[in-house]
C-alpha cells in the first residue's frame, strides 16, 4: 500500500481547467487500480505557506547557533516542518499545474523551497556534489499550456522554454526522486480549432498512465 501525496498549484475559478481534468483522469483511474493505496491531495493555491522569507532565514540562523525561537517562529517552523515530514513520508509524488510565464507558480516554487533541506532531503559531499536521501520514490508531473512544449511532430522544438517541467525534475533529482514521468495537455490557445482533440489525447493518456503508476 502506498501513500500518494497529490501537489496542486492552481488558482480555481469557474472556468474549465485542464490541468485540473488532466489530474481528475488520472486519479481516478489510480484509484480504481490501487484502491487501498491513501491519496493526499494538497491545495497550494488555498493554503498559507512557508515562504524563504525572512522569518525562515531567522529561524534556520537561529537553530544553527541553538537560540531559542519566539513563539511566532515556532508556529511557522512547525507548520513548515509538517510539510516537509509529510512529503518525506510519501511514496508517490503529483505535482498538478498549469504552466505560467514557462515556469511552475510561485506557489509551487515556495513549496520546492521548503522541501529542499539539508540533512533531510539531500546532502552534499566533501567535493561539493548534493546526494539525494529520498530513495524508492516516483514523481509524476501534470502539467497545462497554450502552446506546445513537448516537441510534438509537426512543431518547434520548444523543450527548453519548458523550465517548470525542467526545474521540478532536477530538484527531485537531487533529493534522490528519480523516477520521473511528465504528461502535459498543451496546444488548446495555440490551435484552438483542434482542442477537444488535443483534450482527449491527453486524457486518454493519462487514463492509462493511472492504471500503471
Amino acid at each position: 500500500m502506498s501513500k500518494v501525496l497529490v501537489i496542486t498549484a492552481h488558482p480555481k475559478t469557474k472556468q474549465f481547467s485542464n490541468s485540473l481534468t488532466l489530474a481528475k483522469h488520472f486519479l481516478t483511474a489510480y484509484r480504481q487500480a490501487n484502491p487501498a493505496d491513501t491519496i493526499i491531495q494538497k491545495d497550494l493555491s488555498s493554503q498559507v505557506g512557508f515562504p524563504f522569507n525572512e522569518v525562515a532565514l531567522s529561524i534556520y540562523q537561529k537553530s544553527r547557533s541553538k537560540q531559542p525561537l519566539t513563539a511566532e517562529k515556532k508556529t511557522f517552523a512547525t507548520g513548515r516542518q509538517a510539510w516537509l515530514d509529510e512529503f518525506v513520508t510519501s511514496d508517490k509524488y503529483v505535482f498538478v499545474n498549469p504552466m505560467f510565464n514557462y515556469f511552475i507558480p510561485a506557489e509551487m516554487k515556495s513549496y520546492i523551497d521548503v522541501l529542499m533541506q539539508v540533512p533531510i532531503t539531500f546532502h552534499y559531499l566533501s567535493d561539493g556534489t548534493p546526494e539525494g536521501l529520498l530513495h524508492g520514490k516516483k514523481a509524476l508531473h501534470l502539467q497545462s499550456a497554450g502552446g506546445f512544449y513537448a516537441n510534438e511532430p509537426g512543431h518547434p522544438d520548444l523543450r527548453q522554454m519548458n523550465m517548470g517541467n525542467a526545474y521540478l525534475k532536477m530538484n527531485l533529482a537531487i533529493m534522490g526522486v528519480t523516477d520521473y514521468q511528465s504528461l502535459f495537455v498543451e496546444g488548446m490557445d495555440n490551435e484552438p480549432e483542434n482542442t477537444p482533440k488535443l483534450q482527449q489525447a491527453a486524457f486518454a493518456k493519462a487514463d492509462q498512465l493511472g492504471s500503471t503508476f
